[in-house]
């Protein structure tokens, strides 16, 4: 395999598997979103992922540009070496071994790799981490979670599931996570928690983009969205002030709401630290693309791609 070569990248979510055939300058073709069916078990979700993927790589073949490997990123806790999703608690599969099941289903080289550390590869190589050695990089989608880079390089912590920001105890302590703690951060600030808040205001389930073009003429919505944001903000200061980032990165669907996110959120983040500045914080250009150019550059990897 060269550079020039395309691949598949393979983005699972808690809402939506995305995928899209990728070249070598990151540029989409073959782009297609299915529904994640998490209500239905871990296992109709592992099938989802083998018939998208099988579904796409024909696809690509009857196009004409044949796919030379597979990256496919997935939420929780994985063994990026065994190409195993060890656990997910949107999910609820436990030591799914994606890897020998995609890879054996396409016979191609499969690369399995944690979604945000993927994101966070995509920023810190061709996003808004590119330029900075220090950089704290948080996606914003069905939870939250965060990639730390420090020197330039991404941080794989002891168990290879730093910066799980998401589940920082940030929020009201009644307030009980998917994952069995109390208070944290996703619960409050991630798309599903967005929708969460006005549920339970309105008794009505809105879209976050629908709550978030009505901050200023939906009361209800203006103030769900300063719970939000002023939730993400402090969860931030808890990231910046143990990571000392030179720049915050948001990232992922919710960070396409631009300055109606970052402006709110900037505020409250800088009051949350008087004592030092602040490090820079920024929305991605990248959004929700960041994970699926992550995981083709996992695949690049995973064939062995040279020049």
């Amino acid at each position: 395999m060269t550079d020039r070569d395309p691949v598949l990248a393979v983005d699972v979510g808690g809402t939506s598997i995305k995928t899209a055939v990728l070249d070598a300058a990151g540029g989409e073709s073959l782009r297609r979103a299915v529904p994640t069916p998490f209500d239905d078990g871990p296992d109709a979700v592992v099938a989802a992922i083998r018939d998208l993927v099988c579904e796409r790589t024909d696809a690509a073949a009857s196009a004409g540009a044949p796919v030379r490997a597979v990256g496919l990123v997935v939420p929780g806790v994985v063994d990026t070496e065994a190409g195993i999703a060890r656990y997910a608690s949107n999910i609820g599969w436990r030591d799914a071994p994606l890897r020998d099941i995609v890879g054996d289903a396409v016979g191609l080289p499969t690369a399995v790799g944690h979604d945000v550390q993927a994101a966070g590869l995509a920023e810190a190589t061709v996003g808004a981490a590119q330029d900075v050695p220090d950089a704290l990089i948080v996606v914003l989608g069905t939870g939250i979670a965060a990639v730390v880079v420090s020197g330039g390089v991404v941080v794989r912590g002891a168990a290879a599931i730093p910066g799980e920001i998401g589940h920082i105890p940030v929020g009201d302590l009644e307030t009980r996570c998917r994952c069995g703690a109390f208070g944290c951060l996703e619960m409050f600030s991630s798309a599903r928690g967005v929708a969460r808040l006005y549920a339970e205001r309105t008794g009505r389930s809105v879209d976050p983009t629908e709550i978030v073009a009505h901050l200023d003429d939906d009361p209800d919505a203006a103030a769900v969205w300063q719970v939000v944001t002023a939730t993400l903000a402090r969860g931030l200061v808890a990231g910046a002030l143990i990571t000392d980032p030179a720049r915050v990165v948001l990232a992922g669907g919710l960070s396409r709401a631009g300055d109606t996110l970052l402006a709110p959120t900037r505020a409250a983040f800088e009051a949350g630290m008087p004592w030092r500045e602040a490090p820079e914080l920024v929305a991605s250009p990248l959004g929700e693309r960041a994970g699926l150019l992550g995981a083709g550059i996992l695949a690049r990897a995973a064939a062995g791609a040279t020049p």
